[in-house]
């Protein structure tokens, strides 16, 4: 198994997407229904060297032209040709003839490369969101879409009363490994597929057709069977705006029957019988900036173009102010967007529009309800909120943490704000993201948050059930630790873990069983070995 490098800036997993896209199409791999992502090709090596040296700000020296070390040559050489790139969105002749001259120079150039180039000029352009319009989304209350319907969005289709629906997060990367996800899954049975979001590695037209729609009609093909797939967006989908994904939707690939078709980029699906009801809500919108900080996102885009704003010799100057990219504004002409709209959030939280359809189906549910979303509601090992308040010390002394205050880094206290008045109508919440399995304890809340107060009583309430399944395709090794508990929240048990093979934690899917209004669902955790379809156990539990 090899590693499977994905980054959070969108401009280097779009450039990313276009590597491991015309590698595809060179191999021929295009002509298969799941053209997975090629981790060993040495083109796409070297531009996870390059996109690393980018994600971290660190120095890329040119190497010497003569040089032998073709990994160093090629590394550039996917700097330069990204470069390229913008420099022609940016309508700069000179400087892309001056980086085009510089190509020429090392002996180790591959005519794949022009090809990418040329690819990420036409998906940069293709989508709106890179021209600072905001991604797509279809609105409830938008007259485009919703025009004002709380029955919007909502699955026509309805969920047998005793049904077994399959749970997998983060499958798109087209690869053996999620093709033996899927077909283990499938072994079950089961009424649905749900899945936790991200099509690697920024759900291009060509990724969202071969590692979603390809993977999951061809596994259905192979095993003779036809289930729907119901999906949210997760980070990656959104660097391309969202394009793709909702084209997914439209297209009725993903179903079986035009009643099953998914409207949005949420959902609501339900059980024949109104005992239960399956929320998927869009955390990508707002999240797919949370893990780089805009500073991390400005450098990439100045080591793209030409470097720091000058300073304007008035303030009347019109390319005021200062701390304007110099790219866009440079670039003005081209229609490009007056400063980077990649900025990180704080924390993520669904769009206050989405916040009240959703309150309103666990208003006016009386059955129980599961909500399903990409990112998650707190994390043993990643930041995901903001910290604690301090108070300022007496006299002289450190400031102390304020014991009125909710927010810790590990806890998202927006999304918990939005759901958790909802909580005791909720019996279970399901997210991915982690690219890792993790049973937490049942009923988990920070021990030292305050207790007895409005808020606390009100809208921080306990969620019994969060669980992290994003565990579905992305390799993940030992060496990375993701058990290491950063964060003080544990597992249900220490041994609920995912097994390793030769260094590599499995992937894994999750079975639920529902029998009915009012009665205990069952939900099961499995996990393959490698390309292995076998499913194998790990736990049980009851969710009520």
């Amino acid at each position: 198994m090899t590693e499977i490098q994905h980054f959070e800036v969108p401009h280097l997993a779009l450039w990313k997407s276009c590597v491991a896209e015309v590698i595809a199409k060179s191999v021929g791999k295009d002509k298969t229904n799941a053209a997975g992502i090629d981790t060993n090709h040495p083109l796409m090596q070297a531009t996870d060297r390059y996109c690393q040296t980018m994600q971290t700000n660190t120095p890329l020296p040119p190497p010497p032209t003569d040089s032998d070390d073709e990994p160093a040559v090629q590394t550039y050489l996917s700097y330069l040709h990204h470069r390229r790139a913008h420099a022609r969105i940016g309508n700069d002749a000179a400087l892309e003839a001056q980086i085009e001259a510089q190509t020429q120079e090392y002996k180790f150039g591959n005519p794949l490369w022009q090809q990418m180039f040329l690819q990420y000029y036409k998906y940069y352009w293709q989508y709106p969101f890179h021209k600072g319009r905001q991604p797509k989304y279809r609105s409830w209350q938008a007259s485009d879409a919703g025009n004002g319907n709380l029955q919007y969005g909502v699955i026509e289709w309805k969920l047998p009363a005793k049904t077994r629906v399959a749970i997998v997060g983060d499958i798109g990367t087209g690869t053996d490994e999620a093709a033996a996800v899927l077909v283990a899954a499938l072994k079950f049975k089961p009424d649905a597929i749900l899945h936790l979001g991200d099509v690697y590695f920024s759900g291009t037209a060509f990724e969202t057709n071969h590692r979603l729609l390809g993977l999951v009609r061809s596994v259905m093909k192979s095993e003779h069977s036809r289930v729907p797939f119901f999906t949210v967006p997760g980070t990656h989908e959104y660097f391309t705006g969202g394009v793709s994904f909702l084209r997914a939707l439209d297209s009725g690939k993903l179903v079986c029957d035009p009643t099953q078709k998914q409207q949005a980029s949420y959902f609501c699906l339900r059980t024949a019988d109104n005992g239960w009801q399956f929320l998927g809500l869009d955390t990508g919108y707002n999240g797919h900036y949370m893990n780089v900080a805009g500073s991390a996102q400005q450098a990439t885009l100045d080591r793209l173009h030409i470097g720091k704003v000058e300073t304007p010799k008035s303030t009347s100057d019109p390319h005021w102010p200062i701390d304007r990219n110099p790219y866009f504004r440079h670039a003005r002409g081209a229609n490009l967007p007056q400063k980077d709209t990649t900025e990180k959030v704080d924390q993520v939280t669904v769009r206050p529009d989405e916040a009240t359809w959703h309150q309103d189906k666990l208003a006016n549910f009386a059955g129980r309800s599961i909500l399903l979303s990409h990112h998650q509601l707190y994390s043993a090992l990643d930041v995901c909120g903001i910290a604690q308040k301090q108070l300022p010390g007496q006299n002289g002394a450190q400031p102390t943490p304020d014991p009125a205050d909710f927010n810790r880094i590990w806890v998202d206290t927006g999304l918990w704000q939005q759901f958790g008045p909802s909580f005791d109508r909720v019996a279970a919440w399901i997210w991915g993201h982690e690219h890792n399995l993790e049973i937490f304890a049942d009923n988990y809340r920070p021990s030292d948050w305050p207790a007895g107060t409005d808020e606390a009583v009100r809208i921080f309430k306990t969620l019994p059930k969060g669980r992290c399944a994003g565990h579905s395709a992305i390799p993940v090794q030992q060496s990375e630790g993701p058990y290491v508990q950063k964060y003080p929240v544990s597992l249900k048990q220490p041994e609920l873990t995912l097994g390793l093979n030769d260094g590599w934690y499995n992937h894994g899917f999750e079975v639920l069983e529902i029998a009915g209004a009012g009665q205990p669902a069952r939900l099961s955790y499995f996990e393959v070995a490698g390309a292995d379809p076998t499913p194998l156990p790990i736990f049980v539990e009851q969710v009520v």
